[in-house]
């Protein structure tokens, strides 16, 4: 398969690439989460089909494996679709996901719905971004991608706070609202969707077609290879993994401890609305984040992320009274820190990419990074359900300052360098 220009023309193909950019950002407001429904869903999880927050990250655990079985024939769709077409069908997928969320009963519904979202995810998650760095990307260079995927980003958390802080109330008259309302806001991104303009085609060779799972098995082996050969992207992605882990565990287990703390369902959802507004315009500082720490930029994020979990584990097994205000503060800190994570880690996972490996990196990161998250999100929902939320926020907080300090050490000699230290092998993937 080759990646060839879609347009005849320079003057066509600019006209597309300026006309994705400026649809980009609007598109990620829409789409990048599930608006209205992540505020509320601990509350939708809990309190409406019934299951414990040790059960949600179980769940939490298949659904990186989901991801990883879903790559596949989410490659397969989009080579022979296109960029443009697997996004949209990708977010049609994401409709059923939340109709299946709707309609289906309790942790075996949601287990059934997470795997449809799995296909969908992938579908749409490898093009999105990919078709921003074709329209921006410059040769030897990113261009203006990290400036535009943050402004979309902090377009994002800006509504979603906006929709975080009416979650709430409408969650309290009735459960179910939240959800019909996200339903209608994933319409609204799936019709944005089928405005991008694909900017390269994909040129099958001739008899593909009946080579095509041979050729995605070769794919897997080569991401694979390169993982092991290139000491950047290996060290890149055994840290990331550890910090999704993180983040993930963390979010559900903040939801326990703002029920522990017995908050109420309308403040529970301003809370969140309110850390969803410290996040969006945290992300407007990526950039001058990255060029102040540079290649200790992970180390700043990471660190300050973890320590604010440990000292919520402290302030929860000391037992103090009136902590909460303390604790939002905390909690603010992940945000901040997790917010400028999802936009940099993207930049820093596509350094060096082409049209050709790009696709390819995503698998390997995605593929990467989901068997570390699956498996420390599981390990974490069992320790929820054997202790309780104030030892196992302790717990987790301590397990992943050490994590995060080994990594940290592993990445050191080999990410964040001048091009010309790397290896030829290090950058320069198959």
């Amino acid at each position: 398969m080759k990646a060839i220009a879609k347009y005849k023309t320079k003057k066509e193909e600019t006209k597309a690439k300026r006309k994705n950019a400026k649809l980009f950002p609007i598109y990620k407001m829409f789409s990048w989460d599930l608006l209205f429904f992540y505020s509320t869903q601990y509350l939708f999880y809990t309190m409406v089909k019934g299951i414990s927050a040790g059960e949600i990250l179980k769940l939490d655990a298949f659904f990186p494996l989901f991801i990883i079985i879903m790559q596949l024939p989410a490659a397969i769709c989009a080579d022979f679709l296109g960029r443009k077409k697997s996004l949209v069908i990708g977010n049609i997928i994401m409709v059923i996901y939340i109709l299946l969320l709707i309609l289906l009963p309790g942790m075996i519904g949601i287990f059934i719905a997470n795997i449809v979202y799995a296909f969908g995810y992938s579908l749409r998650g490898i093009q999105a971004t990919n078709i921003l760095y074709d329209s921006t990307a410059t040769k030897g260079g990113e261009g203006l991608y990290p400036k535009i995927n943050g402004k979309g980003a902090t377009g994002y958390y800006i509504l979603d706070g906006i929709a975080s802080l009416t979650a709430g109330y409408l969650f309290v008259i009735n459960g179910y609202i939240p959800m019909i309302i996200c339903l209608i806001f994933t319409i609204i991104a799936t019709i944005i969707s089928t405005r991008f303009q694909d900017i390269y085609m994909n040129q099958l060779e001739e008899n593909e077609i009946s080579n095509k799972i041979k050729e995605y098995k070769e794919d897997f082996k080569v991401s694979i290879k390169n993982i092991m050969t290139s000491k950047r992207l290996r060290a890149l992605l055994i840290f990331m993994g550890i910090f999704n882990a993180f983040i993930t565990i963390t979010g559900t287990y903040r939801g326990n401890i703002l029920t522990e703390l017995e908050v109420k369902p309308e403040v529970f959802s301003m809370i969140i609305a309110i850390f969803t507004f410290i996040g969006g315009i945290a992300t407007t500082f990526q950039d001058k984040i990255h060029k102040k720490f540079r290649n200790k930029t992970f180390a700043f994020l990471s660190l300050s992320s973890v320590i604010s979990v440990i000292m919520i584990g402290m302030l929860l097994i000391t037992r103090w009274n009136n902590i909460l205000p303390i604790i939002l503060i905390l909690l603010s800190v992940r945000n901040i820190t997790m917010s400028n994570y999802y936009v940099l880690s993207e930049r820093y996972s596509k350094n060096f990419s082409t049209p050709k490996t790009r696709s390819r990196i995503s698998f390997a990161t995605e593929f990467t990074t989901n068997i570390i998250e699956a498996i420390a999100v599981f390990l974490a929902g069992m320790l929820l359900d054997a202790t309780n939320i104030r030892f196992a926020t302790m717990f987790i907080g301590l397990t992943f300052l050490a994590l995060f300090v080994l990594g940290l050490d592993y990445m050191r000699t080999r990410v964040g360098l001048k091009p010309e230290a790397y290896d030829k092998k290090d950058i320069e993937l198959e």
